[in-house]
């Protein structure tokens, strides 16, 4: 049996120029089309053309598959490490062991232009005297307590550590059963 590309070849040149093909040429080409081809012959050669070049393909895309994989792995394993470092940093009270032992301030270990900023206390609900006691406490005061009916009184207030103490008294002033003062190194709630 001849190849398929010499009998379209054939067939072309036939149709061009019929005169140049006998009787018998004409039927020994009819003859090879009326044959069975073989298949196992036929798929032999298929193979051979296109299957290797399959097999190729997909093994490329096995290992792009598992290189796209190993990335994102690695993406998901470094953003969880920094996520418990970060919350570990968070979270770790500084012990004494950890403390340097020469005498280094806060204010000389960081920079000039950082600022430190407190995050401010709220007091919801909380008696005067809890809040005065705190207020007190923070910065280094007494507390003298003249006011037995101003003991009990309960607020809702926000305070901010940064604040100056006479700033915090304005605010606390304001309201109208208050008035406090500071006179002698304490605080006094009249």
């Amino acid at each position: 049996m001849k190849t398929n590309d010499h009998n379209k070849q054939l067939y072309r040149d036939m149709q061009e120029e019929p005169y140049k093909y006998s009787d018998q040429e004409i039927e020994a080409m009819m003859d090879d089309l009326d044959q069975v081809p073989d298949v196992d012959e036929a798929w032999q050669q298929f193979a051979q053309q296109h299957i290797s070049s399959v097999r190729l393909m997909h093994t490329w895309r096995k290992v792009a598959a598992m290189i796209f994989g190993i990335l994102t792995l690695s993406g998901i394993a470094f953003a969880a490490v920094h996520i418990v470092r970060q919350a570990q940093h968070e979270e770790r009270p500084v012990t004494e062991v950890e403390k340097p032992q020469s005498a280094v301030t806060v204010s000389q270990a960081l920079p000039t232009d950082t600022i430190v900023k407190s995050r401010p206390v709220v007091f919801d609900n909380v008696t005067l005297d809890s809040i005065a006691k705190n207020i007190a406490t923070y910065h280094h005061l007494d507390m003298d307590f003249q006011n037995n009916q101003a003991y009990q009184l309960r607020f809702y207030f926000v305070w901010n550590q940064d604040d100056s103490l006479q700033e915090v008294i304005e605010k606390l002033n304001m309201f109208e059963q208050v008035n406090l003062a500071v006179e002698d190194g304490k605080l006094m709630v009249r």
